[in-house]
């Protein structure tokens, strides 16, 4: 049967952690795993969970605005006129779900939160494998010698990711353009109330 392979595998970090046995200072594998896998397992959860969010909430609207549609036009079939006020409900209860999942996941921002925390996630975790592998900036040293190295590499991406987190979450969602009236439209298509539109010369102020 097949087995679907997993982003990260913390059973499998911790035993890399206990297999690096050059340490000077036992610290330095506590800290590996209390600061940097931490924060690998932090973020993976957190990009899953808000992942789960945003597919379920645009999921929401999507149908339900493939939905709204076809309970209108139902309501207005004569077989179904005994269903009307059921169909009506329905088109009410549709439209607020529709509402209400919009403005949650544009309040939140779950879309982004998803793919900046899997970004974080992956950007840690890989800085961690090269420190492993004792590859990039950590070539030809010992993992006792590169730690100092890796350990302030870590601190750079942790900062740089609670910035960059701060402002998705403090980034003002898009405000939905109020609608139009139309019982005052004008046939053609002016959208001023009382059937008459003013020309733009007439709404621009003379000039003196």
């Amino acid at each position: 049967m097949y087995e679907k392979p997993k982003l990260i595998d913390i059973i499998q970090l911790r035993e890399l952690i206990k297999g690096l046995g050059d340490f000077t200072h036992p610290q330095h594998r506590e800290c590996l795993n209390a600061r940097w896998l931490n924060y690998v397992q932090w973020w993976d959860s957190r990009a899953a969970a808000a992942k789960w969010k945003y597919f379920s909430l645009r999921s929401t609207v999507v149908i339900g605005s493939a939905l709204l549609p076809a309970l209108v036009s139902l309501q207005q079939l004569q077989a179904l006129e005994h269903q009307k006020t059921a169909l009506a409900v329905a088109s009410i209860v549709v439209s607020l779900l529709v509402a209400i999942a919009g403005a949650i996941e544009g309040l939140f921002n779950f879309g982004e939160v998803w793919r900046h925390k899997r970004d974080a996630a992956e950007l840690i975790k890989s800085e961690g494998f090269r420190f492993f592998q004792l590859i990039g900036p950590y070539a030809g040293a010992t993992h006792a010698a590169a730690y100092p190295k890796f350990a302030e590499n870590v601190e750079k991406l942790i900062r740089q990711e609670i910035k960059e987190y701060v402002a998705i979450v403090a980034e003002p969602s898009p405000v939905p353009p109020a609608p139009q009236s139309l019982a005052g439209a004008a046939p053609g298509g002016t959208g001023t109330v009382g059937g008459t539109a003013n020309s733009p010369d007439e709404e621009r102020p003379p000039v003196r």
